[in-house]
């Protein structure tokens, strides 16, 4: 009988000295498993239709306080996923478009231009064009150069630069538009042009916009 107790209590004091089954490393993996749960989440709902509707609508309203708010919509509303809710995101893809445009525009001069079926007047009015939106395509560069890099104590000074580069881009597209005016070209070479030079500066006022209300 006192043999039976002293195995008891050497039984005892074995399982007091076993670890404990609840170890570190289980705690670990399932603050790992947590951790992914939510990431699946997160990806799940990002392209969720619901989600995807919710940037749109974000897009639609702070459009509608800019100068071209149709263009502006229907520029910006399928890159809805992409800018979120993201005030620097509007602004950034904004100036995206206005640049694309712009490249746009000078492709088409320059085809125009090669034809070498203008009268010399024509000629030099497209030639003066082509390098008002070649300076344009330049500054909305930098623009979203400097975008890309806003931070630390110069954000005012580069915010203050982008405004500024913007403003030329715009005062550039007009001053193409009002080369035509000025001079007697031919009507339908004047529209083909101006249709583009009118979009790039449309889409680039209405960045203008976002980047004076959303930058800071």
């Amino acid at each position: 009988m006192a043999s039976f107790q002293i195995l008891t209590i050497v039984a005892f004091f074995i399982l007091l000295a076993k670890p404990s089954t609840t170890s570190a490393c289980e705690n670990s993996t399932i603050s790992t498993n947590f951790t992914q749960t939510k990431i699946e989440y997160s990806a799940s709902n990002y392209g969720n239709t619901s989600t995807t509707q919710t940037f749109k609508n974000y897009i639609k309203t702070s459009c509608n306080s800019t100068t071209y708010p149709s263009i502006c919509y229907s520029t910006l509303s399928p890159y809805a996923a992409k800018i979120g809710a993201d005030p620097l995101k509007l602004c950034s893809v904004s100036l995206s478009m206005a640049y694309k445009a712009a490249k746009s525009a000078s492709t088409n001069i320059s085809k125009i231009l090669k034809k070498n079926n203008m009268t010399r007047i024509a000629e030099q009015v497209v030639q003066d064009c082509f390098g008002n939106v070649k300076d344009s395509i330049g500054e909305l560069k930098d623009s979203l150069d400097s975008l890309g890099n806003l931070d630390g104590a110069d954000r005012k000074f580069q915010i203050s630069n982008i405004k500024t580069w913007v403003s030329a881009s715009i005062t550039n597209d007009q001053t193409c538009s009002d080369g035509f005016d000025e001079m007697n070209v031919d009507s339908s070479l004047t529209a083909k042009i101006r249709t583009g030079v009118l979009d790039v500066a449309r889409k680039t006022s209405n960045a203008l916009y976002f980047i004076n209300n959303n930058l800071y």
